[in-house]
């Protein structure tokens, strides 16, 4: 007999009070309501958790598997719930809200009425069942129900919850039995398989160290869903930050082996659509041939669709210099699988307009003719950048005068017939002047009262070039080519001579011309920690004897680290030449790229130098930094080694440093430098420059 004195604890005060007992009757109705309610619960839990591990990580690819989005609330589609009848086929599938019929626990016995979920029951023993060591701890430990406490089925259900969430179970069956002190809860808990071994399948691009990882140290346990979870959500993570399309779409477990199937989409087919630079409107055809547009691209048929790499083709693309705008969108393929997704590609490419011709005249100040039109200058070119409709770029341009006629004929194909290492080539023929007063210019410290008058020395070259270039693996670039150039020296009025004012030789030959046949070579690198390395080698082809036969090399180094909102930029350079050198050759020292406080070529003429540079750079307003820097270069007392010693008639010091302020203002032409510098002679100095120093 039940004692009609004992109690039951209220909700929220678990205090041992009594009140009277309704009877053994109705005790075992209450217990039998407990068992269906709870065993209900218990198969929908075991339906839902391996489905959980799956569906805990979105699927990128959702919106190329359905038409549409998903509504909220709704089941992506693209992952499917996997149910523990995969584990053990005992199992019976989740049971519905109408599981209140007679039978519906498979006992062909009228199952009763639905316990109220507010009713209190007595629970007078709690006991788990077939488990021991661990596990059992486990079970018990996440338990908060204990014996002659009263509690609803609500706060029992949650209870049982607790001990799925630890993720060691697929399995717990109540089973509540009627004692004279109350409904002692039994739980008969299955523990989960000892997980032996994890096979995967689809994941093409996955590194097998990344999936190594995720699952390392879960071999040989019992398999526990929630750090089984964690480590498909690390794939996932994996697959999100590669930007990679790809997903887990099911895991199931077959007698202790786990299989995760991997989905990753791949490119169905790429289409190009060209609209109008005008309009918009699509066009039939474009102005590019399509290959010249595909071949810049990294992805292709049947490969696995990256997000980011999308991104480089697009960059790609668009440096090519023929588009206003390109972007890329994915399509669903027609018909695909959704265990194997497929995207097509559609490339948007609005084109711009890629050529033309200019003309132009004016008067240069610099001449010293004579006649009616003593300054009278003119120019015309003509520029395409899509050439034969394959994005071949020529440039032609003149400018003419009563006597000097320049001319520049370039010509560029930047991809030879689709070679696989992407080599372009570049010939061109031009002749230019440039003025020479950073080599045969005074110096700094130069008497302006000494009789010397030094003029003006213009550089005057005839050159002709081939080169060849492509990218290389991890950053790297290199261009191979071969050059030819004659060289004339001239004064004021563009007549040639062979010394200058201090009557020491301008050239090699101690003709009027210099002439030189040299290959050469250049490799550069750059884009990684914000570092770039530059290196080139120049050796002259001694066709003749009286040519010169020189060999040249350079290399030049910039760092940038970031402190916080500051950053600090160095610069290194240096150079060598071997073989008879003219001084136009030679490397100038000093100056707005070089070392600032000093004029054009101010500290030496040098065969071998090296120059340094620190620069702190620190953000004022919007596009305005301000900057202090230091500069120092020395020519190694190599001045004197240089044909005509220019430096040391000119009276430069063959070292020198400068330091001082400026502010640099980003343009849309490139940086705009505004700098006051002091030199190591205490002498200040304004210099504009436009670019990055150096």
């Amino acid at each position: 007999m039940l004692n009609p004195n004992r109690a039951v604890a209220p909700l929220g005060n678990p205090r041992r009070r009594r009140r009277p007992a309704r009877g053994p009757h109705a005790l075992g109705a209450a217990s039998r309501a407990l068992a269906c309610a709870l065993g209900t619960t218990a198969r929908r839990l075991e339906h839902w958790a391996l489905g959980a591990i799956v569906r805990a990580s979105p699927s990128p690819f959702d919106e190329l598997l359905v038409s549409g989005r998903p509504s909220a609330g709704q089941d992506r589609v693209a992952l499917r719930p996997v149910g523990f009848a995969s584990i053990s086929s005992g199992l019976r599938p989740a049971s519905s809200a109408g599981d209140d019929a007679g039978g519906a626990d498979g006992s062909g016995v009228a199952m009763p009425r639905r316990a109220d979920p507010e009713e209190r029951i007595l629970v007078s023993e709690v006991e788990v069942v077939g488990l021991d060591g661990a596990l059992k701890a486990i079970a018990e430990g996440a338990l908060v129900t204990k014996p002659n406490f009263a509690y609803t089925l609500a706060e029992i259900q949650e209870d049982l919850n607790r001990v799925f969430a630890t993720g060691y179970f697929q399995e717990i069956r109540p089973e509540p039995e009627d004692t004279r002190d109350g409904v002692k809860l039994s739980l008969i808990v299955k523990a989960n398989p000892e997980l032996k071994s994890i096979v995967s399948t689809g994941g093409d691009v996955l590194p097998q160290v990344v999936f190594e990882d995720a699952f390392r140290g879960l071999h040989g346990r019992t398999l526990n869903f929630n750090t089984f979870g964690d480590a498909v959500r690390k794939i996932v993570g994996w697959y999100e930050d590669a930007g990679v399309l790809g997903q887990v779409m099911d895991v199931s477990f077959t007698e202790g082996q786990a299989n995760v199937q991997f989905a990753e989409a791949t490119v169905g087919r790429v289409d190009l659509r060209f609209l109008d630079a005008k309009t918009g409107d699509i066009k039939d055809d474009g102005s590019v041939r399509s290959e010249v547009v595909l071949r810049q691209m990294a992805t292709r048929d049947g490969s696995v669709y990256n997000m980011r790499q999308g991104k480089r083709d697009v960059e790609a693309i668009y440096s090519t210099g023929l588009f206003d705008d390109v972007n890329i969108t994915p399509q669903s393929s027609p018909g695909m699988d959704p265990q194997r997704p497929k995207v097509d590609l559609v490339v948007n490419l609005r084109e711009r307009k890629t050529g033309g011709m200019t003309c132009g005249a004016g008067v240069s100040g610099q001449s010293h003719t004579e006649g009616a039109l003593p300054g009278f200058i003119g120019n015309i070119s003509y520029n395409q950048k899509n050439l034969f409709s394959l994005g071949q770029r020529l440039t032609a341009s003149m400018e003419f005068g009563q006597i000097d006629k320049l001319f520049k004929l370039q010509h560029t194909d930047p991809w030879i017939l689709g070679d696989r290492y992407r080599t372009s080539r570049t010939m061109g023929m031009m002749n230019t002047r440039t003025s020479g007063n950073p080599i045969y210019g005074h110096g700094e410290s130069a008497a302006r009262g000494s009789g010397v008058e030094w003029g003006n020395t213009i550089i005057g070259r005839l050159i002709g070039t081939c080169e060849f270039s492509r990218p290389l693996p991890v950053g790297w670039s290199a261009t191979v080519g071969v050059s030819a150039q004659r060289v004339t020296l001239m004064d004021d009025n563009n007549r040639a001579v062979r010394q200058d004012f201090a009557e020491a030789p301008v050239n090699c030959s101690g003709d009027y011309h210099d002439h030189m046949v040299a290959g050469f070579v250049r490799a550069a690198f750059g884009g990684l920690d914000n570092t770039q390395l530059v290196v080139s080698a120049e050796k002259a082809i001694n066709i003749r004897p009286d040519w010169l036969n020189i060999s040249k090399l350079q290399a030049r180094a910039e760092k940038l680290v970031s402190l916080g909102p500051v950053s600090l930029m160095a610069y290194g350079k240096g150079g060598m030449v071997l073989g008879n050198l003219p001084p136009y050759e030679a490397f100038p020292l000093g100056g707005t790229n070089s070392v600032r406080g000093y004029v054009e070529g101010g500290v030496g003429t040098a065969r071998h130098y090296l120059e340094g540079t620190a620069e702190l750079h620190v953000p004022l307003v919007s596009n305005i930094q301000g900057t202090l820097f230091a500069d120092y270069g020395t020519d190694l007392k190599s001045g004197p080694t240089v044909i005509g010693n220019p430096a040391n008639n000119r009276g430069k010091p063959g070292k020198g440093y400068g330091y001082g302020v400026g502010f640099r203002v980003d343009s849309p032409v490139g940086p705009l430098r505004l700098e006051w510098a002091w030199n190591q002679e205490r002498n200040r100095r304004f210099h504009v420059g436009l670019g990055f120093h150096g």
